[in-house]
């Protein structure tokens, strides 16, 4: 150990006093530290956002525009007083200390660029401060296999299986609902979702603040096609889509993904001006996760929920195993999506409940092993993936869907339509008994509630004949 780094803990150890009583410097920054001389960190401080967000009651808002601005009033104005004290060490510290910072009234996070040792030491011993930690990097639900094809074949099986087809054949194809997703972005020249991009108000690049729309990966295109792309591929053709690039390759920077959560609560322009919360979409598609009973996403998610944004998330590709559902997607109060195939089975690779705290995931499957979808080669191209990433969409989708017949169905309501809807009957044996719950109990830690089906939930919000 160098001399430098033994006095940094050292000091470090004095400013803390007891553990109690402190802020935690994860391990993983004096590691990091030691090998590169400096760390991008995050700041978690010791206010949480939890009783603001629960300060916001809807009823006394007469509109949901009105509700979200006040929701990040509060939040920005709670954030102001909880980072004081670090925002006035970063803005004092000499430009060698950090590359600059960004702090998050969604979830009272600060990110600090390569930050020094002499820096952290500084925020350490800050009352404000709850953790210091590396920020994370939190991996895109990779497919399991994919295949490329420019062949379509009208309406794709999942479209089908949960019974999207007709829906739209009652004239519902998600129209007037607005969608969106975190992801590796989306090719807005597709020939299946180029009609009912956004536009101003649409995209948003967190690194590079592009004007325009575009997926260097593919991932956001092919999750995007499935809920929103037309040529038989959406579950909503009719929706208007938005998307932020939360994920710039097969990892996603933590400061991406709180921006963008940002972002979707409170909509910018791509180059982060005019903010207009009025523009917030109402379904967001997470198909990325990591670990399990981590709440670092928890603010974001409770905000979303509290401005009327159903969140959606993959519960991963953990599986076969029990007790593999991945954060967020275990989160009690998202919807959490397991994955199954186009003969009605759990998909091997489908994470499994419990969660670790003994709750029941996923809450709903859906089609998610060899689905096809637009994906970003070309404008005209097409491929099949699979995995929960695949299956999230069919359910936003579907949410969407939901949300064009009945505009102003709460969230719980949602929740309940998907849950007491879906098939059960005919689904595929897994032999397994996750958390106690063998297939023949509803919901079980394997399907959850069942597989998907769009149209048995619309059934009870269908316009009178």
């Amino acid at each position: 150990m160098n001399i430098r780094f033994a006095v940094f803990l050292a000091a470090i150890a004095a400013a803390v006093g007891s553990a109690d009583a402190l802020p935690r410097v994860h391990s993983g920054v004096h590691r990091t530290l030691r090998k590169q001389g400096s760390v991008n960190l995050m700041v978690v401080l010791s206010e949480t956002t939890e009783s603001t967000i629960e300060s916001i009651q809807e009823s006394a808002y007469p509109t949901r525009t009105d509700r979200i601005n006040a929701l990040k009033a509060k939040l920005e104005a709670g954030n102001k007083v909880a980072s004081a004290e670090v925002e006035s060490v970063l803005n004092k510290e000499a430009s060698g200390t950090h590359n600059g910072y960004k702090n998050f009234w969604i979830s009272n996070q600060l990110y600090v660029d390569s930050a020094s040792f002499e820096l952290v030491e500084k925020l350490a011993g800050l009352a404000s401060v709850s953790k210091i930690r590396e920020q994370k990097l939190v991996p895109m639900f990779k497919p399991i296999d994919e295949e490329s094809t420019n062949e379509l074949v009208g309406q794709e099986w999942g479209i089908q299986r949960i019974g999207a087809n007709k829906v739209w054949a009652d004239g519902n194809i998600g129209q007037g609902v607005i969608v969106a997703n975190i992801d590796t972005g989306v090719r807005g020249t597709h020939e299946a979702l180029k009609r009912n991009y956004r536009g101003k108000y649409g995209w948003f690049d967190p690194e590079n603040q592009s004007a325009e729309p575009s997926d260097w990966h593919g991932h956001g295109t092919h999750t995007m096609g499935t809920i929103a792309g037309s040529k038989g591929v959406g579950v909503a053709p009719g929706a208007t889509w938005m998307a932020c690039r939360g994920c710039r390759n097969t990892d996603c920077e933590e400061v991406d993904l709180l921006w963008c959560a940002q972002w979707i609560l409170c909509p910018t322009l791509p180059d982060t001006t005019e903010e207009d919360c009025s523009k917030a979409p109402h379904v967001v598609s997470n198909s990325w996760g990591d670990n399990q009973g981590d709440l670092w996403y928890k603010g974001p998610a409770d905000a979303w929920i509290k401005a009327g944004i159903v969140p959606v998330f993959a519960l991963g590709n953990s599986g076969p195993a029990c007790a593999t559902a991945n954060s967020p997607g275990d989160y009690p109060n998202v919807i959490g999506v397991g994955a199954t195939t186009s003969v009605d089975k759990l998909a091997s690779f489908s994470s499994k409940g419990p969660t670790v705290n003994g709750r029941r995931k996923p809450d709903i499957s859906a089609p998610g092993q060899s689905v096809r979808s637009a994906v970003h080669t070309g404008d005209a191209a097409y491929g099949s993936k699979s995995g929960t990433s695949m299956a999230t969409p069919h359910v936003a989708g579907a949410v969407a869907l939901l949300l064009s017949a009945q505009p102003d169905l709460a969230i719980d309501e949602i929740k309940v339509a998907l849950y007491t809807t879906t098939d059960q009957v005919g689904l595929g044996a897994t032999n397994y008994t996750c958390g106690g719950t063998s297939d023949k109990n509803w919901p079980n830690n394997q399907f959850g509630h069942g597989r998907l089906n769009v149209f048995n939930a619309y059934e009870g919000f269908r316009p009178a004949a």
